[in-house]
Parts: C-alpha cells; structure tokens; sequence
C-alpha cells in the first residue's frame, strides 16, 4: 500500500481557500445525510480554531515527544487565557461554548466508539453531528472576532 502525502498549507489564502472548501464539504455532507462524515469535519474545523487561537498570541503548545498535542488540552488552555486578568480571550471567548465543546468531544468519541458494538439510531448521530455543526460556526466566529480585536490592539500599540 503506497503512503499519501499530504502538502502542508503555506499561507493564509490556502488556508482561507481550505477552509471554505471544508465548509462545503460540511454542507454537502449534511445534505446528503453522510453524518458521519460531517462529524469529522466539525471536528477538524474546532481543532483548526482552537489552534489558530493559541497560535494568535504565541501561546501555542508543543508536542511532546512527537505525539501531537490533544483537542482537550488545547481547549483547556484557551480556557487559561480566559481567567487571566485584562485578557482579549476572556472578552471574545465564550467559555460556555468551549465547554460544550468538550462536552460534545466526549459524545463524539463515545459514539465513534460504539458504533460497531451497540445499536446507534440516526436520530442519535444527527443530534451529535447538528450540535457540532452549531459549535464549529459558534467557534469560528469567536475565533475571527478574537483575531481581530488583537490585530486591533497590536495596531493600536504599535503607534
């Protein structure tokens, strides 16, 4: 079996092109009742915004040991940035949608889990998938607003 290669994305209109692209294939997934499919777009996009707000003020987190770094710890951190004192992240992030967000990680992963082992309506998946797809928009949108209101403040500082 040959290996895939996949090309890293280099710039930020790759990255918005990309992630229009995934968006519609979110769309079309829906539409076409591929749930689960949709399930793991909505995750990769959450896991995208949640790097790209660590990513925004330099407060990624390293692997460790070449293991890549968990959806939870990421989310975990941007809830961090959220109690600091005077911080941007606790003005643009709700962390009542990050919380949820956890919460439907957690649903996710036990449904992917079962789905060869217990008896999974399609109502069930759709209320997993229809929840994620209302938590990615709700992320992404705080993610943009955050990114901005830093753009802001970086621009106003450097005056």
């Amino acid at each position: 079996m040959s290996e895939v290669k996949l090309e890293e994305i280099s710039n930020n209109m790759e990255k918005y092109n990309n992630y229009k692209t995934q968006m519609g294939r979110l769309k079309k997934a829906l539409n076409s009742q591929f749930y689960l499919e949709a399930m793991f777009i909505e995750y990769a996009i959450i896991e995208d915004r949640a790097e790209a707000i660590l990513r925004y003020e330099n407060n990624s987190i390293k692997e460790k040991e070449g293991h890549p770094v968990s959806i939870n710890r990421k989310l975990k951190r941007i809830l961090a940035l959220t109690e600091e004192r005077n911080s941007l992240a606790g003005k643009y992030i709700d962390t009542k949608v990050v919380n949820e967000i956890l919460e439907w990680k957690e649903e996710r992963n036990g449904l992917i889990h079962a789905l060869m082992k217990k008896k999974i309506t399609t109502e069930e998946i759709c209320v997993i998938v229809f929840k994620g797809e209302e938590l990615a928009k709700s992320f992404t949108n705080m993610a943009t607003n955050y990114r901005r209101a830093l753009e802001r403040k970086n621009k106003k500082n450097s005056k």
